[in-house]
């Protein structure tokens, strides 16, 4: 009997200490997959703003340009004009016509001032009229120089206001987003002052999904960001894109298949923003895909709208998906923007230690990489590189 007990006791013990092993070890799992997660999140310096469950439909996304007392609201920054009389002697030394010149928008606040004040009261930033003066000529000598892929100062969108809501009895995700109206010019500026400010270590460098919108001037772009499944001779494969040097910041990285910004052009035949449009822009302009492939995809959707905070941009992630082999079908296409913006598209075998090992040995667009990580997490697939 005394065996017995003893030998109970002794396996209850062992046990006991089996199990508080266990636990130990799978908390300190968890906690070194924490610590990692969140240094990926960290170095990849996005917030999410709100995610789709599992998408937000195209009829459930609403963008409207808003108006101030009838006129569209907007928000300009001029090129200086010593600057702007050197740009269009070169433009016509090379034989530009006028109607070929650079266009520049007058000084123009959300306000409908040129001095930008409100702005300073919007964001409390309280020099920032006097930031905008100084950027802007900063800008101006890299728009004169043709630097940093600044060649053309197009119309484009920015986000005054971004209210994310629920329809119907399902609880279907939907967004409204409010726009404002600016270009190019403008948009480099804010983020020139940007990276000034983010440098100082300015609040502006912390904020969140709950205080972002205070500084909406800083909001002059709205980029789709897609990545494209497609079929391979191995089976499905995700897209990837090197984007050139011209365009991702003085040095190529990898990136998701296609990113566009929402542009004056992308509306319907009623006159209305469509962010369906812009996909399509895109995936013509960089890739070549027409409205006839276009119809044959099996899927597209938008999936997160997020705060990359590298350059301070809203955007949100995509997929489209096609039952075409990559090399075959698409890479032979004609594209206007493919040669200026990327080196080349990697077609990449849809497998978890393939993707993890190429993201490991290869560097990316910051937040490419968050869109690649959640288009995958949709195809349960985890990107987890360490």
């Amino acid at each position: 009997m005394f065996f017995l007990l003893a030998g109970s006791v002794i396996l209850f013990c062992i046990q006991q200490t089996y199990s508080a092993f266990r636990k130990a070890w799978f908390r300190r799992c968890v906690r070194s997959e924490l610590l990692a997660y969140r240094e990926r999140k960290d170095a990849i310096n996005v917030v999410d703003l709100a995610t789709g469950d599992p998408e937000f439909e195209k009829r459930n996304i609403f963008l409207r340009e808003i108006s101030r007392f009838g006129d569209k609201r907007c928000l300009y920054i001029n090129m200086p004009k010593n600057l702007q009389d050197k740009l269009r002697a070169k433009e016509k030394d090379l034989g530009y016509m006028d109607s070929q010149f650079t266009k520049f928008h007058e000084n123009a606040s959300f306000d409908g001032d040129k001095t930008f004040e409100d702005l300073a009261e919007i964001t409390g930033i309280e020099d920032l009229p006097a930031l905008i003066e100084k950027h802007r000529v900063l800008v101006g000598l890299k728009f004169l120089d043709a630097a940093e892929g600044m060649i053309f100062n197009g119309d484009k969108y920015g986000v005054f206001n971004l209210r994310f809501t629920r329809f119907g009895e399902d609880e279907n995700p939907g967004v409204e987003i409010d726009l404002f109206k600016t270009d190019y010019f403008t948009h480099r500026v804010f983020r020139s002052i940007y990276h000034e400010l983010k440098e100082r270590r300015h609040e502006i460098a912390n904020a969140n999904a709950d205080t972002f919108l205070k500084y909406r001037p800083f909001f002059t772009s709205f980029g789709v960001n897609c990545l494209m499944i497609c079929d391979g001779g191995k089976g499905k494969e995700v897209v990837l894109s090197k984007r050139s040097a011209r365009v991702a910041g003085g040095k190529s990285r990898y990136h998701i298949t296609m990113n566009e910004g929402l542009s004056r052009t992308d509306k319907d035949p009623f006159g209305r923003v469509d962010i369906e449009l812009c996909f399509k822009r895109g995936l013509l302009e960089e890739l070549g895909i027409g409205e006839n492939i276009y119809q044959l995809a099996v899927k597209s959707a938008f999936y997160d709208f997020f705060l990359e905070k590298n350059n301070f941009e809203i955007g949100v992630s995509a997929v489209f998906e096609l039952e075409l082999d990559f090399e075959k079908d698409i890479a032979p296409l004609i594209a206007r923007d493919k040669q200026l913006e990327v080196d080349s598209f990697i077609p990449l075998p849809m497998r978890s230690r393939a993707i993890n090992r190429f993201v490991r040995e290869n560097e990316f667009v910051p937040h490419g990489l968050y869109v690649f990580e959640r288009v995958l997490l949709r195809k349960g697939l985890q990107v987890a590189p360490k």
